[in-house]
C-alpha cells in the first residue's frame, strides 16, 4: 500500500524538490499564457489548470495573479541586473566593453522572445498594468548601473568623453531590444533570429557600430 504521505508528490523525491518543480511549472506555464493573451486575460483557475494543481498553489507560492506575474518577469531580469551590478564592482579590472553589454542584453531577449511583446503591451502601453513597478524594479535599477559602467569606461580612457553616458546607455539597450520588440517584422525583412548564425552575426555586426562609434 502506498504511504498516504506520499501520494501527493512523486514517490521517492524530496519535498523541496517536489515544491521547486511545482512553482517552476506554474511560472513556465504563466509566462507562456501571459504572453499568448495578456494579464488581464488570465486568470489563475486557467494557469492552474495548464499546470494541471490546485488554484491553491498559486497563492501559496506567489500569494496573488500579481505576484505570479511579477515572478516570470524577475527570473528572466534579476539575472541581467546582478551581472550589471557584478561588472561594476569588478570595473577596476577593465576586463569588460560594451560588445559585453550589449551581448548579455541581446542573449537574455533571444533566449526568451516572449519577454519584449509581453513589456510593450503590459509596460508601455498607456495603460500598462505593471509599469511603475517595472521601472522601479529592473529599468531604473538597471538603467543606472549601465550609465555607471559607461561612466567608468570613460574615465579609464576606453570610451570617448564627449558621449553623454545616459544616451549611450540609451543607445545600447535601443539596438539590443528593439529587434526583438519588433521580431514579426525584423525576421522577414532583414532576417534577424533569436539564435544561430544570424544571431552571432547581429551581435558582432552591433558590437562593431559600437565600439567604433564610442571609442577614443
Amino acid at each position: 500500500m502506498a504511504n498516504p504521505a506520499r501520494t501527493s508528490r512523486t514517490v521517492g523525491r524530496p519535498a523541496g524538490a517536489v515544491r521547486a518543480a511545482v512553482r517552476a511549472r506554474l511560472v513556465e506555464v504563466a509566462r507562456r499564457l501571459f504572453a499568448e493573451r495578456g494579464y488581464a486575460a488570465v486568470s489563475l483557475r486557467a494557469i492552474a489548470a495548464a499546470a494541471e494543481v490546485n488554484p491553491a498553489m498559486v497563492h501559496y507560492y506567489f500569494a496573488s495573479k500579481r505576484g505570479l506575474y511579477e515572478a516570470v518577469i524577475a527570473e528572466t531580469l534579476s539575472p541581467v541586473v546582478e551581472r550589471l551590478n557584478v561588472m561594476l564592482a569588478a570595473r577596476g579590472g577593465g576586463g569588460f566593453t560594451l560588445r559585453d553589454l550589449l551581448e548579455l542584453y541581446v542573449r537574455t531577449l533571444a533566449a526568451s522572445p516572449w519577454l519584449p511583446p509581453l513589456i510593450l503591451r503590459e509596460v508601455l502601453a498607456e495603460d500598462g498594468p505593471i509599469r511603475s513597478w517595472f521601472i522601479r524594479q529592473f529599468a531604473a535599477r538597471g538603467g543606472g548601473l549601465l550609465t555607471r559602467l559607461i561612466r567608468h569606461e570613460q574615465a579609464a580612457g576606453r570610451l570617448r568623453p564627449d558621449l553623454d553616458p545616459r544616451l549611450t546607455a540609451l543607445s545600447l539597450v535601443s539596438l539590443a531590444a528593439f529587434p526583438f520588440a519588433a521580431l514579426p517584422v525584423t525576421s522577414t525583412v532583414f532576417g534577424m533570429r533569436t539564435c544561430g548564425r544570424r544571431l552571432e552575426q547581429f551581435i558582432a555586426h552591433t558590437g562593431r557600430l559600437l565600439r567604433e562609434g564610442t571609442a577614443p
